[in-house]
């Protein structure tokens, strides 16, 4: 293991370093660093409101309690993508040396533009239904659905911001103007020219069969999936693909399409097949979706961070460990970040697509599962570690098990060496502040 972690060093380190150089990748990165405290903060109650048990939510809404518990999340992770837009922007300008806050504050504008304005629902009048449409945004869009295009705006809107800025199209002010009046109006021009460009590209993506650059993009990702069918190699297909979008910031819920469609036949068929004592038609392709979730856990990730050397792993694992045994990952993949982190590439993209193999080798070998197809009714928050032994079985927990092994595998040489680094760079900053410390120590002596 020595061995193998000093190679990765040796290799990922410095490719590491060299795209942390790079711009981009060093404001997406610092950008959904500075959202973490939005994932963490909201975890807690994310997990008192969909508490594992049986009816709890029913429960909390017969109280009335759900529908606050649903607005805090949806105030927090469900319009997320503004977060990072704002954040995403403001770290890119930070690196252009251009305005951080006009940035930030016109790419949140030129995300909201793009955005569908108008929802179509049903109301009802004289006691008919009636389709009307009303003004409003999509929630989806300004949650996961949406955070690809915020972070394709921040990133565009922000380097446009500072190259037309350097080309001195400013409004000339007097000095006797104050410098806040000053950074607010000077840019005028700029912004124009800007929401002009928004505008144009509103308009020609409304005119397209999806309507919207936002519904653009998640049909243009959904058109390779949407022919797949509930099968084994398809569902390795699908994790496989959500993992590396994953790695790229593009959220689950943009393959929501194919991915819900495939689930839910797959859940209702077994589960109408387990009820009348019929073998589960879809059977080995639902043990390897489990499978390839349970390598993905992060559970043991945040363990390993707990026990790392790194003061900032090591506060980000404590942080992260319960919402991730609950299967809230988000803290993790964006505080790390794990997210376009090019050390954690590697796990990130090749753990659940080996898991799936494996699993559908020894499924259809030597660990034939029975299924219980109910337990997959059991709430999203449910840790993986109990629903194993209630979902199948001695041999069902063996092969999670087994999975999970691969994650751990997988993962922990790439920890070391992040750790490794974090722990350097940790180091060097304490050493730059204790030469700083001594030399302010000198300057006052010599004073006196």
């Amino acid at each position: 293991m020595e061995k193998l972690e000093a190679i990765l060093s040796s290799k990922l380190l410095p490719m590491s370093q060299k795209l942390q150089r790079n711009k981009v990748l060093a404001a997406l990165m610092e950008g959904f660093i500075r959202t973490s405290p939005i994932t963490l903060g909201i975890a807690f109650i994310t997990i008192v409101g969909n508490f594992p048990i049986p009816g709890w939510t029913d429960y909390l809404t017969k109280i009335g309690i759900f529908q606050h518990v649903e607005a805090i999340t949806n105030g927090a992770t469900g319009v997320f993508a503004l977060y990072v837009v704002y954040s995403l922007a403001y770290s890119y300008a930070k690196q252009l040396g251009s305005n951080e806050r006009n940035s930030a504050i016109i790419s949140l504008a030129s995300f909201i533009m793009l955005m569908p304005q108008t929802i179509a629902t049903t109301v009802m009048q004289d006691g008919q239904a009636v389709e009307q449409t009303i003004g409003a945004l999509k929630l989806d869009f300004l949650g996961g659905q949406g955070l690809f295009i915020g972070m394709l705006t921040a990133l565009l809107v922000t380097r446009f911001y500072a190259f037309l800025s350097k080309k001195n199209i400013m409004i000339k002010l007097p000095d006797s103007v104050p410098p806040m009046v000053t950074q607010s109006l000077a840019p005028v021009f700029v912004v124009t020219i800007i929401f002009v460009l928004v505008f144009i590209i509103r308009v020609l993506f409304g005119l397209t069969a999806s309507g919207s650059i936002f519904q653009f993009f998640i049909d243009v990702v959904n058109a390779p999936l949407n022919s797949l069918v509930a099968s084994p190699l398809s569902i390795i297909i699908i994790m496989e693909v959500l993992a590396v979008l994953w790695f790229f910031g593009i959220h689950n819920a943009v393959l929501q399409g194919p991915l819900g469609a495939i689930s839910m036949t797959m859940v209702v068929s077994n589960i109408a097949a387990y009820q009348q004592g019929q073998e589960l038609p879809y059977l080995v392709p639902s043990v390897i979706y489990m499978g390839m979730y349970a390598a993905g856990f992060m559970g043991f990730v945040t363990f390993f961070m707990i026990r790392s050397k790194s003061a900032k792993m090591k506060q980000l694992g404590k942080l992260s460990f319960i919402p991730s045994i609950f299967n809230i990952t988000e803290p993790i993949m964006f505080g790390m970040p794990i997210i376009l982190n090019p050390i954690f590439f590697i796990p990130q993209v090749c753990t659940q697509l080996i898991a799936g193999f494996v699993t559908w080798g020894l499924t259809t070998t030597i660990l034939p599962i029975n299924l219980n197809p109910t337990m997959s009714l059991l709430p999203w928050t449910t840790p993986t570690f109990i629903k194993m032994p209630f979902s199948g079985g001695v041999n069902y927990t063996i092969l999670m098990v087994i999975c999970m092994l691969i994650g751990i595998i997988m993962w922990y040489p790439f920890l070391k060496i992040a750790d490794k680094k974090e722990y350097e760079l940790e180091l060097e900053s304490e050493k730059m502040k204790a030469q700083e410390t001594e030399a302010e120590m000198t300057a006052e002596e010599i004073q006196a």
